[in-house]
């Protein structure tokens, strides 16, 4: 019989866990691996009927036993968006450069990548710890949000 574990290494579930996230971040280099079309049909859906978006992605949960997004593009695209509007911002009320720089990277690494990694972290424990329902039947899979930005 095969030994489940390997000497020195830790078991499959830990080491997946541990590497699911530098895959995230080696995906946002790669722009053909990106659904940028269905990225920007979902972020007009959650602004004009996000019932259907909640549907596609109750889809994406039953096939891939999966909720959050396989690929970074959303995240990407949010972040270019706001590098936009904060250069807009800074181009209508003559800010210097340095300053724009200063805004443009305090928007984009302090109010939205950091703070959104937060709420997060705590709307991810909050959903794990106390809004999971506890299936009697041993045959369910286990319902669980992962943590992925």
């Amino acid at each position: 019989m095969l030994p489940t574990t390997s000497k020195g290494r830790s078991s499959s579930s830990t080491s997946r866990a541990n590497s699911t996230f530098p895959h995230y971040l080696r995906r946002i280099v790669k722009w053909q691996q990106m659904d940028i079309e269905y990225t920007f049909w979902q972020m007009l859906h959650l602004c004009t009927s996000p019932k259907v978006v909640y549907q596609h992605t109750k889809y994406h949960k039953q096939t891939k036993n999966q909720w959050a997004r396989d690929d970074p593009a959303f995240v990407v695209i949010c972040s270019l968006l706001l590098i936009v509007a904060t250069l807009a911002y800074c181009a209508a009320y003559d800010h210097s450069a340095a300053h724009a720089v200063f805004v443009v990277i305090s928007v984009l690494l302090f109010h939205f990548l950091i703070t959104g990694a937060v709420l997060a972290t705590c709307c991810w424990f909050l959903t794990n710890s106390y809004l999971r329902e506890e299936a009697p039947n041993s045959h369910v899979v286990e319902q669980r949000v992962e943590w992925q930005v």
